[in-house]
Order: C-alpha cells, then sequence, then structure tokens
C-alpha cells in the first residue's frame, strides 16, 4: 500500500459524516398527499356523471342539454328552421368510390368493420365510410379519427328526438324527422339525413345512417366493432 493510500484510508477515519435524514415522514406524506388528489378527482368526475344523469332525467334540462352537443367529430344542432336541403343518396358529397387500400391511404383512418367487407369505400383526410346492406336497406358507416376532426355538422329541428344509447363509450341515436347533414369536407350542399347512431369508442367516433329502427342499427354497431 503506498503513503497516498494509507493517508485517504485515515483521513476517512477522522472525517464526520452528517446522520443521513429520515425521509420515510415524507414519503409517506407525499403519498397520502396523492391518495388524496386521486379520491378527489374520482369524486369530482363521480359528481359530474351524476349531475349528467340527473339532468338528463329531466326533460327541460335534456332538452336545453340536446339543444347543442358535441360527440366526438359530430355536432348536433337543434335549430328552429331547417336550412334548405334536399333527398341525395346516402354517400353524396364523400367523392368518387375507391379500393379499401386507396382509402385508408386517403384518410388514414383503418377501416373497423368484421364481416364481410364492401367493394366501394369512401375517404377524406380523417375519416373513411362505406355503404353496407342490411335486409336489403343500404345503411352508411362513416368513421372519423379523434375529435378534432370536425368534419360532420347535423342541424335538428324539433320534431326530431336525440336519445341515448347504449353502445361504446356514448353514443346517441337521432330519429324522427329528417335533419341536415353537412359534410364539411366534401360537397358544399347539405343533404336530408335519416335515422342515425352515434357512437364513440377507442377514440374513433362511429356514425351508421339508415332506415332501420334503433335497435337494429344497435345490433349492427355491436356487430362491426365486436
Amino acid at each position: 500500500m503506498s503513503e497516498l493510500e494509507r493517508a485517504l484510508q485515515q483521513l476517512g477515519r477522522e472525517l464526520e459524516f452528517p446522520r443521513e435524514p429520515d425521509l420515510r415522514g415524507r414519503v409517506r406524506g407525499r403519498i397520502e398527499r396523492r391518495r388524496r388528489l386521486r379520491r378527489s378527482l374520482v369524486f369530482a368526475v363521480a359528481l359530474v356523471a351524476v349531475a349528467f344523469g340527473i339532468a338528463m332525467a329531466v326533460p327541460q334540462a335534456r332538452s336545453a342539454i340536446l339543444r347543442f352537443f358535441h360527440i366526438g367529430a359530430v355536432t348536433i344542432e337543434h335549430v328552429g328552421t331547417l336550412p334548405a336541403a334536399q333527398e341525395r343518396r346516402l354517400a353524396a358529397g364523400l367523392g368518387s368510390p375507391l379500393g379499401l387500400d386507396a382509402a385508408e391511404e386517403l384518410s388514414g383512418v383503418p377501416l373497423v368493420l368484421h364481416g364481410p367487407r364492401p367493394r366501394n369505400y369512401y375517404a377524406r383526410p380523417g375519416l373513411i365510410a362505406t355503404l353496407l346492406r342490411v335486409e336489403d336497406t343500404p345503411v352508411l358507416l362513416a368513421e372519423l379519427a379523434g375529435d378534432q376532426v370536425g368534419i360532420v355538422k347535423k342541424l335538428v329541428p324539433g320534431t326530431s328526438r336525440v336519445e341515448s344509447a347504449d353502445i361504446g363509450e356514448f353514443g346517441l341515436y337521432v330519429t324522427g324527422g329528417p335533419h341536415v347533414l353537412y359534410w364539411r369536407e366534401g360537397e358544399l350542399r347539405p343533404r336530408l339525413a335519416g335515422n342515425v347512431l352515434i357512437w364513440l369508442e377507442g377514440g374513433r367516433t362511429y356514425r351508421l345512417e339508415g332506415d332501420l329502427h334503433k335497435g337494429r342499427l344497435l345490433r349492427l354497431a355491436r356487430d362491426i366493432t365486436r
């Protein structure tokens, strides 16, 4: 052992180090504060959900809430008078039909559709759509990515009803009188639309439109995303 090593060892024995602080109390305090914050957030979310449920149970409050409603990439708005619009084919305003690969590339939205797939698809950035045949009835399926796309807007008159639908993370069913549909990135001309089921699931907005009752659209929606 060299003289330097012996000197360092001796110096280490002579030095006094401060005692290690007891951090257990601080750690426990921080964990408890985080637990209280988490409980507060859970309570706040539950309170909002309860308040919304109570409001939806009251006809006057439900009417006010649903006068303007945003669900995913779809906006539903009650108006006194419908803007001018015509009945047109379901895929009007969505462009020319494409193959699936081309539609997915243009839209950036991989199609979710279990079971047989149609041959033709429609696409806009953030949106992919196709026509299904259900009991000889044409049904338009549209899938929109995220909640900032803003491609679809509906104007629903007072004669139409907006009901909750038990599907996905949140669902709505629009029925009754015809309403006006705008594809914001499609043709400028709006068209009249019929029964529609809209729901959110996995960060995506789904929309089914066709002359089918609520129960049949719900079964079709669950088949699509199962």
